[in-house]
């Protein structure tokens, strides 16, 4: 039974119609080696069995939480609303954690007082769950100190689609650093029904207003010029023309003095020519890095069957 206390983790599952997967994301989450958490899980509007399976369960760790459709960041929010741990985390209803990974970055952050948050590497999963590339970058297995986010502030929907960006960059100006435990204790769904898969041209533009507005705040530092060329040049990559234009209109309502160079450059990229020349790019880019995490990978896999 768990204590009357407060636990000293709390998970955040945000889910919208996420059947398929979500019970191995919450047995995930359940089955972890270190047992001081609840699992909080909002159900954003969804139309499947998604509650059938939640009510399946018995163990009083997990608290679940109804509304209608709002979108993930105010459903971060809302879940985020309700927790009692003095650590947080969330995580997606198609992803899993291996069984140590709060124990190991709660232990971390125990250590490591100065950390406002802990990340970890992740393996990356197909649709099957087979293990197909790592990654050692990204912000997909992270816990946080409560008093953090408190700094940080909420989850803000104006920049849906990369709000976990956002916070995360906004909890490192106001609270502290992030650091990053170099093992995997993760597995990053991708497949084509995941929101990466399916809203990635979407998302160029909305991440360029975000990292312009941070900043501009003087929350990050960043080379303007160079974030303006590399979100137009993803935009043209889908060919989502319409992103392409509201970055250049972006660039020239802000009177950035680049916009004219962008501007022809978004030309250039519309053409044949010019979207074969920036796909050869990009995809030589994207096969270097395929490269190196197939290598890292196959290190880590090792590592883990001499372990075992």
């Amino acid at each position: 039974m768990l204590e009357s206390r407060n636990p000293a983790i709390s998970i955040v599952l945000p889910t919208y119609n996420g059947a398929a997967y979500i019970r191995e994301s919450v047995d995930s989450c359940l089955t972890q080696s270190f047992h001081d958490l609840e699992l909080i899980v909002v159900i954003d509007g969804s139309t499947d069995d998604t509650e059938v399976i939640l009510n399946s369960y018995s163990d009083p760790r997990l608290r679940v939480f109804r509304q209608h459709n709002q979108g993930l960041p105010k459903t971060l929010n809302a879940g985020f609303a309700q927790a009692r741990g003095r650590f947080l985390s969330w995580t997606s209803d198609d992803n899993v954690y291996l069984p140590e990974a709060m124990g190991v970055m709660w232990e971390y952050l125990q250590n490591h007082p100065q950390a406002a948050m802990v990340c970890t590497d992740c393996f990356l999963i197909d649709g099957r769950g087979k293990t197909f590339s790592y990654n050692r970058t990204t912000w997909a297995c992270f816990l946080y100190r409560a008093e953090a986010a408190a700094l940080a502030g909420p989850y803000r929907p104006e920049f849906r689609l990369v709000e976990d960006v956002d916070f995360f960059l906004r909890l490192r100006h106001y609270a502290g650093a992030i650091d990053r435990i170099p093992r995997p204790y993760y597995k990053y769904r991708d497949h084509k029904a995941s929101l990466s898969s399916t809203q990635s041209a979407k998302r160029q533009f909305v991440s360029l207003c975000l990292h312009y507005d941070l900043v501009t705040r003087g929350i990050e530092q960043l080379d303007l010029e160079e974030l303006f060329w590399d979100r137009l040049s993803k935009s043209a990559l889908y060919r989502d023309f319409q992103s392409m234009d509201a970055i250049v209109q972006f660039a020239q309502e802000h009177h950035v003095p680049f916009a004219q160079k962008l501007a022809a450059r978004r030309n250039f990229l519309r053409t044949p020519l010019g979207w074969l020349c920036n796909r050869l790019v990009i995809a030589a880019r994207s096969q270097r890095t395929k490269l190196h995490n197939n290598a890292v990978l196959l290190t880590r896999m090792a590592q883990q069957r001499r372990s075992s």
